[in-house]
């Protein structure tokens, strides 16, 4: 189990009126049993918040880890944030469009305004596998090698495989010359929460797979 809501309430923060952080409960489709996984689309998602407040987080944090324990699902953060303000306005601009297209199902409208629109916060995510990668040897070559200088980690957030760092937004060729494989993530959640009930799944796929000679 992962619990990251520690780590995480730290970057949050709502200064103006409208503010809000992305929150998603979903199952991956190579978290679930080998036998429903032909059914089973990569990502479902459960159930999707509009995190307003920290108590907002808080006064469902409960009944997050409640559907990630029961689905067997992972949850998971922005930690860019958005404005309810900005993405009406770009509701009105696409509700236009589409209707102008000649689609008049707008179901999803608003998730997919959401994960066009430009965040108010460039936050990055560098998905490390292990901590070894995410050394302070690493984290200075970000600081004092990745213009612009100066500190720009803000978080080391663990997850089932490794660790996601956050950090300001820096010059990535220059990162990119001494760790060209790792993966710079600009808009993508960080993971909040990694349920029990998924570490036994996996520890029951691991058995299955045992071959006894």
């Amino acid at each position: 189990m992962i619990n990251n809501l520690e780590l995480i309430r730290p970057l949050l923060n709502f200064e103006n009126k409208g503010d809000f952080y992305m929150l998603y409960v979903f199952k991956r489709k190579k978290d679930q049993p080998e036998g429903e996984r032909d059914n089973h689309q990569s990502v479902r998602t459960i159930k999707t918040y509009c995190i307003e407040s920290i108590d907002h987080l808080e006064r469902r944090w409960d009944e997050i880890i409640q559907l990630c324990e029961m689905f067997k699902a992972r949850a998971y953060i922005h930690v860019q944030k958005q404005n309810h303000f900005d993405v009406s306005l770009n509701m009105m601009v696409a509700l236009a469009q589409r209707i102008q297209d000649g689609n008049t199902n707008q179901k999803g409208l608003f998730d997919s305004v959401v994960g066009q629109i430009k965040t108010q916060e460039k936050r990055w995510i560098i998905d490390v596998d292990d901590m070894l990668e995410a050394s302070p040897l690493m984290m200075a070559y970000i600081d004092h090698e990745c213009k612009p200088f100066g500190s720009k980690i803000e978080a080391v957030i663990p997850t089932r495989n490794g660790h996601h760092l956050i950090t300001k937004k820096f010059d990535v060729m220059k990162f990119k010359e001494k760790y060209p494989d790792l993966d710079i993530q600009k808009k993508n959640p960080t993971l909040l929460y990694y349920p029990n009930s998924l570490d036994d799944a996996q520890d029951i796929n691991n058995f299955a797979n045992i071959s006894v000679y």
